[in-house]
């Protein structure tokens, strides 16, 4: 795949996800419904043999949330790589995501991120249950 290019239908990010997190599946079915534009390539590792960027493991990508930018090869994690998502979304969420790659924001995106992952497996079982 060329990733030198952008526009539509060129993937400008890389999202890392566990699909078999109810909750993560539902907000991913949702950035997904949102990227018209073909931006992101969405990566469920959750399953046997994920295609993993180099230097990541299928447990590091399931512990923590990651989007690698196709263009740099940079990862972002937590936060951060929230803030990357939400920049290739469109309004409202691209602008979100510009404010919230300020790194004063970013901080306190990360330490409610933290949080989240703390509970994040009671609001799966108990909020998120697949139908």
């Amino acid at each position: 795949m060329d990733t030198e290019q952008t526009g539509p239908g060129r993937e400008q990010i890389a999202v890392y996800f566990d699909g078999a997190c109810p909750m993560c599946a539902k907000e991913i079915a949702y950035y997904q419904r949102l990227d018209t534009a073909q931006h992101v390539q969405w990566v469920d590792v959750a399953g046997p043999n994920p295609s993993c960027p180099i230097g990541y493991d299928q447990q590091t990508l399931l512990a923590r949330f990651h989007v690698k930018d196709m263009q740099t090869g940079q990862i972002y994690d937590g936060a951060a790589g929230f803030a990357k998502l939400w920049t290739a979304m469109p309004a409202p969420w691209k602008h979100l995501g510009t404010a919230a790659s300020l790194a004063p924001i970013t901080w306190l995106l990360e330490l409610g991120y933290r949080l989240t992952l703390k509970v994040r497996p009671i609001l799966a079982k108990h909020l998120f249950k697949r139908s």
